[in-house]
């Protein structure tokens, strides 16, 4: 936690040792299973109420969403590693211990962080095995492991096809591993982070300052002690007054590629020449996590991210603070549209640019004179 809030907050009633899962509502199940088939996740379950989907780790789902009469985030799932810290949590908050469903397994509290956004905390849940896939051998410039064989991608040149119209598709789509990482647009940022740390034990890696010079966010991850854990679990985008609509609602959440950089191409092409889904930023490396990343917007206008190679850090790793420019910037990679983290029908999303102003005009450029 940042020093301002150090004096503020009680002792975590829990450390969640990761994030599994996401959870909606949604109107079209059958277009939102049809997207995630092209993102490269694996259907688990696939009912005209519901949808499952797992990636090739062992988490027994990572996106799940059942059928209703509007699009609506409901819930990221987390895991504790003990009993204890599930009855705690639903002590402090006033909530009974359930079942998990029939994929999920184990037990979980149900809760909600100051904005209303769904949390779900669960403990003994069900594992899969996981689906083993070759990850390529790469050559730099320095270390070259790969001898006397060609380097190929799926099918090499035969992902590519002609379709009925004369278009180049391109077949293969990405291999997703797990869930990283969610984002959230809040009211208060200090309150969220403060609430995470004391709910689910989530430290700060960054600290996200305002051009005022205040906490406005911050990327803040698990406490797993000695072992490392992602750079974030958890991305919380204080936003000002005038964005209301927008408060307690998703930004995006981020997925992991089994085979690095080959699979967030092949990913990246998949979508692109499928001519269906609206990209929304990429491709480019972050500065705060270091992560490669290309971000696309799903059949309700959701924006999941493919990921790969980011940071890790242990518990012991302090906090640092940083302008609010450097979630731009990045290292490279184009400037993000206003509307990145804004959930949106995609129908919507041009309307939604060109009527507010670009973040390269109001944090880089700065105001106008």
């Amino acid at each position: 936690m940042s020093d301002e809030m150090s004096n503020e907050i009680k002792q975590p009633l829990a450390k969640v040792s990761d994030i599994i899962f996401i959870r909606f509502q949604l109107r079209d199940i059958e277009a939102q299973a049809e997207y995630l088939d092209d993102f490269g996740m694996i259907a688990v379950e696939k009912t005209d109420t519901a949808i499952f989907y797992r990636g090739t780790g062992s988490d027994a789902y990572i996106y799940a969403a059942e059928k209703g009469e509007s699009d609506a985030f409901l819930a990221a799932g987390y895991e504790v590693d003990t009993l204890e810290e599930l009855q705690a949590l639903a002590t402090a908050a006033g909530v009974e211990i359930e079942a998990g469903d029939a994929h999920m397994g184990g037990q979980m509290v149900r809760l909600k962080d100051p904005d209303g956004l769904g949390v779900e905390v669960y403990h003994g849940v069900n594992k899969s095995a996981s689906i083993d896939e070759n990850v390529p051998v790469l050559n730099s410039g320095k270390q070259k492991n790969r001898l006397n064989e060609t380097q190929r991608f799926g099918s090499g040149a035969d992902e590519w096809d002609l379709d009925e119209a004369g278009n180049m598709k391109y077949a293969l789509p990405s291999s997703v591993m797990r869930l990283g990482h969610t984002a959230i647009n809040v009211k208060d940022g200090p309150c969220s982070i403060k609430w995470y740390y004391e709910m689910l034990g989530m430290i700060v890696s960054d600290n996200i300052i305002t051009p005022e010079g205040d906490v406005g966010g911050a990327f803040i991850r698990c406490d797993n002690g000695d072992m490392p854990s992602d750079h974030h679990t958890l991305n919380v985008v204080g936003l000002p007054p005038e964005a209301e609509p927008f408060h307690g609602t998703f930004g995006h959440a981020g997925f992991e590629m089994e085979k690095s950089l080959d699979d967030l191409m092949a990913g990246h092409f998949h979508m692109k020449t499928s001519g269906k889904y609206v990209h929304e930023w990429g491709i480019g490396r972050h500065l705060l996590g270091s992560q490669l990343y290309d971000y696309w917007r799903d059949s309700a206008g959701f924006i999941l991210e493919h990921w790969t190679d980011g940071d890790l850090l242990t518990a012991d790793k302090p906090p640092q603070n940083v302008p609010f420019i450097d979630v731009i910037k990045g290292q490279y990679g184009p400037i993000p549209h206003s509307s990145f983290n804004m959930s949106l029908p995609s129908e919507a999303v041009e309307e939604f640019r060109q009527a507010v102003p670009g973040l390269v005009d109001m944090f880089i450029k700065g105001p106008s004179s």
